[in-house]
């Protein structure tokens, strides 16, 4: 029996037993506070509370919904989904009010409602709702994703959900091995769905990947973090899944093709009765240029897969909200070739796996009050299946991360002028990886070795967060967080997090500061491997920083909000990743230092309906450092005390922009977005034998999309739509992360059409 096949069978057992370990807890299982909205209605002339009759409509609703004031004239609605909404507020003997807003990822949005007595005379008789695009409170720096952003895109390019991260998010770099870098952080995305943490890494390499078509709505939080949030800070990804009662009994299905064999086929399906909902969505998918390749043509790097998600929500009373998600997903790839490993037939093969299992219960005590509480377990595996040619370097072998859960949050809400939130996290991961490594004849400086790792570890977090207003137009979100960790490196701290807002020219103008101290254990993606691998045989380290920023917002004829942002972060302990050999196992390393530091301009237009156009810009001008040495993890690099260089995702200039025309009428509509990068540092060969730093050339890459709604007003409707990605057909170079990884190319220009069928 040979490597490859004595490998595959002890995969595939392992991966039984593991699978049946993570479904049978399920009977008992139980995750996330979803958007609320809560609000006190007040006489403007006294300030006395108020008896009157509320109403909340919204776009993401399948009806309206009514409640009535306490005796303290708070009211309150929850269970909500992100999204535009509509308050109206009517009273005995008060003119009525009326208040638009919107709800973003897992916001409890808290409002004042201020009646005029009729006996007050008002200029205008008819109610118009007040709205305001720019949240004056807001002292985080977040870019919002809805679902309709995402569905415009690319049918191919929405099935990975980082892909979704850089036509939005400019201080996002996309560099080597389809990695996505934000604000010059190596491990940069940490996922939260609908509120439970992850430390699963999303790109495509290490999971199958999350389906950007199951979102609701995302939050990319890149600064300013409340202290809830912990893990890694580069990006927070704060998802709400879609539910069934906002699809309300309708589905879709959706067909994809292009070239390079990238087709797939997608479908879901939402109902409800009064208290119970259900979404189901499926999709499968494939490619002939799955990864970035070393060679501007591809060789050897066909990808396919397929993803499942099942959620149920119970809504038992009108206090209670139970939400039940499940997934199951699957990508199987072939690792590109360099002409050289072509002409040796190396044909390396890798298999993700993932299995996700949450259910989450609310509570609403009062109008004031409510608590959320998670239990959840995640399996993330890959398998690395070896060559099968006798010449070029062998490695095979598996990875197993089961994730097991706690979180219970609790939110006290005084009057729309203070919020306290305290919360519980605790995190169970059992680690099993299982690796050879055979250099053969190819001078790896890497010695062969057949390495088992074994370890169960885990996290326990505590946090509490207040935010207040202590005077007008003043918001302050002040919090801590304690983290206690340990796996192959233990360590705890208290991270403060003071996030500050003032609000100017009546809420139309935003001054934010924030500092942020940042706690971040190592990736759990070949954590074994790498302590074993480590430098002077050190685990990697827990990374401990300190962020700044500062900025402004403004907002014209509510229709432009543009914001003004820089940021600095220091870290002890730096992360980066190595590849052991170019067989794309990627083990954590930390380096003493790193330093990163940017100034990001951004733009958005809501759309101006008589003409139908919305639109973005967003600008970045960023560096990212890192200094020696090497203070833990797997490095065949020797980097001298205080060293400094930059970092192998140090783009310095980075802008992305669209632009989207639709005509309601007729269901036309037409978009381009465009794609800016000055180029990474990156190790070259020179005309002497030699190496020598340079920088990559800047690119431009222009995409275009085209389509048209038919029969929208029929409970049965049609959508088209053509793209053209890198028009341009220009094949540039992304990175070359070092002297013994091969350069990789960009992807070459891509041409596909979808048509999508409601029903």
């Amino acid at each position: 029996m040979d490597i490859r096949e004595a490998c595959s069978r002890r995969c595939a057992a392992a991966s039984r037993r593991v699978a049946l370990i993570l479904w049978l807890p399920l009977l008992c299982s139980a995750a996330a506070a979803q958007q609320r909205v809560n609000g006190t209605v007040v006489d403007r002339s006294s300030g006395r509370p108020v008896a009157a009759a509320v109403t909340l409509e919204g776009k993401a609703a399948s009806s309206e919904r009514t409640t009535t004031t306490d005796s303290g004239g708070r009211f309150s609605f929850a269970g909500l989904s992100p999204g535009l909404y509509e308050l109206s507020v009517s009273a005995d003997k008060f003119y009525p009010e009326r208040v638009a807003f919107s709800l973003t990822p897992r916001a409890a949005e808290q409002l004042l409602i201020e009646l005029d007595p009729l006996a007050t005379v008002k200029e205008q008789l008819t109610v118009q709702a007040q709205s305001k695009i720019l949240d004056e409170t807001e002292s985080a720096t977040a870019t919002s994703i809805s679902l309709a952003q995402v569905a415009a895109l690319p049918a191919s390019r929405r099935i990975q959900l980082t892909d979704i991260i850089t036509p939005f998010v400019a201080s996002a770099v996309g560099s080597h091995d389809n990695l996505v870098h934000l604000r010059g952080n190596e491990l940069s995305l940490n996922n939260f769905i609908n509120g439970v943490s992850f430390f699963d890494n999303p790109h495509q390499l290490f999971t199958p990947g999350l389906s950007p078509d199951i979102i609701q709505s995302v939050n990319v939080i890149t600064g300013g973090f409340p202290a809830e949030f912990g893990n890694r800070f580069g990006g927070i990804l704060d998802i709400v899944t879609r539910t069934g009662f906002d699809a309300n009994n309708h589905g879709s299905l959706t067909l994809g093709a292009g070239d390079y064999l990238r087709g797939n086929v997608s479908f879901d399906y939402g109902g409800h009765t009064q208290r119970f909902g259900w979404f189901i969505y499926g999709q499968a998918f494939q490619s002939d240029r799955f990864l970035n390749t070393p060679e501007p043509t591809r060789m050897h790097d066909r990808g396919q897969g397929s993803r499942s998600f099942v959620q149920f929500d119970y809504r038992p009373t009108a206090n209670d909200f139970f939400k039940l998600i499940l997934t199951g997903d699957g990508t199987n790839f072939e690792l590109p070739n360099a002409a050289e490993d072509e002409s040796r037939g190396r044909d390396f093969f890798q298999r993700n796996r993932e299995q996700t299992a949450v259910l989450s219960w609310e509570h609403l005590f009062d109008s004031r009050s409510a608590i959320s509480t998670s239990v959840y377990e995640r399996l993330a595996g890959a398998r690395l299946v070896p060559t099968s040619d006798s010449v070029s370097i062998q490695a095979g072998g598996l990875r197993n991360d089961i994730s097991t859960g706690l979180k219970s949050d609790y939110s006290l809400f005084f009057n729309p002028r203070h919020a306290i939130k305290a919360g519980l996290d605790l995190t169970l991961w059992r680690l099993r990886e299982d690796f050879s490594f055979y250099p053969r004849e190819n001078g790896v400086e890497v010695e062969p070795f057949d390495f088992r790792g074994r370890k169960t570890g885990g996290q326990a977090s505590f946090y509490v967060q207040d935010q207040m207003k202590p005077f007008k137009n003043f918001t302050a979100n002040l919090g801590v967080r304690y983290d206690q960790y340990s796996i192959v490196t233990s360590g705890f701290a208290f991270s403060p997090r003071i996030n500050l807002a003032y609000a100017l020219n009546g809420g139309r103008t935003v001054l934010h500061f924030a500092y942020n101290r940042f706690f971040s254990p190592p990736p759990i993606e070949n954590l074994l491997l790498s302590a074993r691998l480590g430098f002077e045989s050190l685990p990697p380290r827990i990374s401990r920083s300190n962020h700044f920023e500062a900025g402004l917002s403004h907002s014209i004829l509510e229709k432009v909000v543009v914001r003004l942002t820089g940021y600095s972060r220091s870290d002890k302990n730096s992360f980066e990743t190595t590849e052991l050999a170019n067989v794309r196992i990627f083990a954590p390393t930390t380096f003493a230092g790193g330093k990163a530091y940017g100034i990001e301009f951004s733009a958005q237009l809501n759309e101006i309906k008589r003409l139908g156009v919305s639109g973005y810009f967003n600008y970045t001008a960023q560096r990212a450092f890192q200094t020696g040495p090497v203070s833990g993890g797997f490095t065949i690099e020797d980097v001298a005390p205080g060293e400094r260089g930059p970092a192998a995702f140090d783009q310095i200039h980075t802008a992305v922009a669209g632009v989207t025309w639709r005509e309601h009428k007729t269901g036309l509509w037409a978009g381009a977005a465009f794609e800016y990068g000055s180029g990474a540092p990156a190790t070259l060969p020179n005309s002497e034998g030699g190496e020598v730093q340079a920088r990559l050339p800047a690119h431009l890459v222009a995409n275009f999309f085209v389509g048209v709604d038919l029969f929208r007003k029929e409970r049965h409707s049609i959508g088209i739509q053509l793209n053209v990605e890198n028009a341009g057909g220009r094949v540039f170079r992304i990175a070359k992360e070092s002297e013994f990884t091969p350069i990789q190319f960009s992807p070459p220009r891509f041409v596909s059409a979808s048509v999508k069928f409601h029903y």
